[in-house]
């Protein structure tokens, strides 16, 4: 997960050396300003990984409708969903000491995007150097990826978390190689084996590394390759309880919502280190554009450069020593998983990247520890700060799902009881979150079932094989000549299907709709309209 011996024999020294000895001593105002902006970025950061306006979208109350259930049966129940236990059995018994509410479970995340910031700060302090931990320190706590992932319902932090210390594991491993380190390795890998599935193409590549360096390294550096593949082995082992779930979730679940992705992707997974997924359709502003030119020219400082002097820079094309094994990982493992996905038709969205975002954060820490002068440093370090945590600001007010404004208007003006449609029924977790499992009458497309966890088996085939007539034909039976009402939006992988939906449903009870609530996909994630269908007997509109 990190450098090479070699480059763990250079990294210290390499890291002062060219913190002090090619670049002037710095002023003691400086060293200061610098140090004021790295707790800037933690106390503002700090803050925003407990801070959101927002209400809970699919993915969210997905997970907390399946933590809600029995320990015992989460496992089970994750057949339909297509993720891997952990992240759900810690948020059971978490939920189970601090409440329900949204800020308390999503506080899970943020405990986990806290600890991460002093693992990140002595991992890299202690393998690259005083300043470089520093610098990792204050872009991790900046960044609006780390913060956005901090403040959802979801395993993301934890993952950063868990990468962050494997970095650290691996890292005193092959420093020196003793059993009680190579197994700190397995249990970390094992951790991330069962939080999220993209850990795979990491531990993949990470053992490629292994290999090489055991194959052509001398004896010691062969020792230490040799006990970081044995723990990785081991880590193996213990995920095979898990492999008869993971099989069947990657026969009959998938990502339907979404399709395979192509070569144009890549700019995605940049972007979404900075954007986050908060925006449903992105309108460029000062701070994202600086935001993402600073990450992406940091990255290649960190990667390929070193300071030559005070104003000049050494550029390596193959990369600087510390930076190579750190690089090869980081694209490695996004290049497996873009070849994965292709292969088997299924997504990639930017946040399964957060198996490499912490040694990308090392990397955007290396770049501005390059710059010649320390004044440079923290004016770049500012530039960067300014963005991120505009963007992390501007993050904590944007909402991702239009599900609580949903929830007031059928409180507002729909009796208890009624029917109410979900379309498509990926809307139903978020939406019965607010609106009460059992204030309505739900039906969710295309299963004709409450949609309070969605069931991911064959979804693709399920929504092709279901009759949108035949659909609305029931739908009509069980309202009788109550009047019914449709929540619905375009996206999820179907653009078209409940559209038509709508006026099928229309010429099926022969009644003409009335618009209660339009979705607003500029302001919201997830969003949502809500259609009234009156009473059989009514008047048309």
């Amino acid at each position: 997960m990190t450098t090479t011996q070699d480059a763990l024999a250079d990294a210290r020294p390499l890291g002062r050396h060219q913190a002090h000895e090619r670049v002037p001593r710095s002023s003691g105002l400086a060293a200061w300003s610098l140090y004021a902006v790295v707790a800037l970025d933690v106390v503002v950061g700090t803050y925003y990984r407990f801070t959101t306006t927002s209400k809970m979208w699919l993915d969210e109350a997905q997970t907390v409708n399946i933590a809600s259930l029995p320990a015992r049966t989460i496992p089970h129940e994750l057949r339909l969903d297509g993720a891997p236990p952990l992240y759900y059995e810690l948020l059971h018994f978490w939920m189970g000491l601090v409440g329900h509410s949204d800020s308390a479970i999503r506080s899970l995340s943020g405990l986990f995007g806290v600890l991460a910031l002093p693992v990140m700060w002595l991992v890299v302090r202690r393998g690259f150097g005083k300043l470089e931990g520093i610098l990792a320190l204050a872009v991790l706590a900046a960044s609006p990826f780390a913060v956005y992932y901090s403040t959802e319902a979801r395993m993301y932090s934890l993952v950063t978390l868990l990468v962050t210390a494997g970095i650290g594991a691996v890292q005193a491993l092959l420093a020196r190689p003793t059993v009680p380190r190579a197994a700190l390795v397995s249990v970390l890998a094992a951790l991330l084996l069962y939080t999220h599935y993209w850990s795979l193409y990491l531990l993949l590549v990470v053992g490629v590394w292994l290999l090489y360096v055991a194959l052509r390294a001398g004896k010691q550096r062969r020792r230490s390759a040799v006990y970081g593949l044995s723990a990785l082995v081991v880590a193996g082992l213990t995920f095979l309880p898990w492999v008869p779930t993971f099989l069947y979730q990657r026969a009959h679940t998938g990502t339907p919502w979404a399709s395979a992705p192509t070569l144009a992707s890549v700019y995605g997974w940049l972007a979404g280190f900075v954007f986050n997924q908060q925006v449903q359709n992105e309108t460029l502003s000062l701070h994202l554009e600086v935001g993402l030119l600073s990450f992406i020219g940091l990255l290649i400082l960190g990667f390929a450069a070193a300071p030559a002097g005070r104003d000049r820079l050494e550029f390596r094309l193959t990369g600087q020593p510390r930076s190579r094994v750190l690089a090869f990982v980081a694209i490695g493992t996004l290049a497996v998983g873009w070849v994965a996905s292709r292969a088997a038709g299924t997504a990639f969205q930017p946040r399964y990247s957060s198996v490499v975002f912490p040694v990308m954060v090392v990397l955007v820490a290396l770049g501005i520890v390059a710059l010649p002068s320390r004044w440079l440093q923290v004016a770049v370090l500012v530039v960067a700060s300014v963005a991120s945590l505009w963007t992390v600001h501007w993050g904590a007010h944007a909402q991702r799902s239009q599900a609580g404004k949903a929830a007031v208007m059928l409180h507002a003006v729909v009796p208890s009881g009624s029917v109410v449609v979900v379309c498509p029924d990926q809307l139903g977790p978020s939406l019965l979150r607010y609106a009460g499992t059992t204030t309505y009458h739900y039906v969710g497309f295309p299963r004709f079932e409450p949609p309070k966890i969605v069931d991911w088996i064959d979804y693709k085939h399920v929504v092709e094989q279901t009759s949108l007539t035949v659909f609305a034909h029931r739908v009509t039976a069980l309202a009788g000549s109550s009047p019914f009402y449709l929540v619905w939006s375009k996206g999820y992988g179907y653009h078209q299907v409940c559209s038509d939906f709508v006026s099928t449903l229309s010429t099926v009870s022969a009644r003409s709709p009335k618009t209660l609530l339009v979705a607003k996909k500029y302001v919201y994630y997830q969003s949502m309209n809500l259609l009234e269908y009156p009473p059989a007997d009514a008047p048309t509109p």
